[in-house]
């Protein structure tokens, strides 16, 4: 059993619990999360955020402590919006009616296209797996760039956030740029807004 809190914001030091075994997440470290949400700090506070391959919901979890106004998860397994969906109801349960933003956990899978999506985000995070069953490595990134163009949900002036393994290439589509990179071992998180 894999554990996790939530590091900053309203519900800091809160455990997440153990991550039942044989759900098959590559949970964020947390000096990536603190590193993420000390660069996201300044554009936190009320923001609609976007959590892609969501897991075991780490990282929407902590934007919503962070003061995010809404927060929506995106995975397609089953298990995982369980997961989340149960850490959600006992952080609920546990503060004032109005204590943190607006949740909504989804079923789906991220590449079969977020057609289902009628919104705009300010901040879009994807935690996409770095290799497949078979250990083979995946690359999402540009998919998944190309999908948030196509539906149009990242909001102007707003920003899309890739945590990736270093050799996945990252770069960005027409109409896109990298302004920020930061590396971890062998994680990346890639920072892109539209140009």
């Amino acid at each position: 059993m894999r554990g996790s809190s939530i590091l900053g914001g309203a519900l800091k030091r809160r455990s997440l619990g153990s991550v039942p075994e044989g759900l098959h997440t590559r949970p964020i470290l947390a000096r990536i999360k603190k590193s993420l949400f000390d660069i996201l700090s300044p554009r936190m506070e009320g923001a609609s955020f976007l959590d892609l391959f969501a897991g075991s919901g780490s990282v929407g979890l902590e934007a919503l402590s962070r003061g995010a106004g809404k927060v929506v998860f995106v995975d397609r397994d089953a298990r995982c919006a369980r997961w989340i969906e149960k850490s959600l109801a006992g952080i609920v349960r546990s503060l004032p009616p109005g204590g943190i933003g607006a949740a909504r956990v989804v079923r789906a899978d991220v590449l079969s296209g977020l057609g289902w999506l009628n919104e705009e985000f300010d901040l879009i995070f994807s935690g996409a797996p770095y290799v497949d069953e078979s250990k083979k490595p995946l690359r999402f990134i540009g998919d998944v760039l190309n999908l948030i163009d196509g539906r149009g949900l990242l909001a102007k002036g707003g920003w899309f956030i890739a945590q990736h393994h270093f050799r996945e290439p990252a770069d960005p589509p027409p109409g896109w740029e990298v302004f920020r990179r930061e590396r971890y071992g062998e994680s990346w998180l890639t920072f892109f807004r539209h140009v």
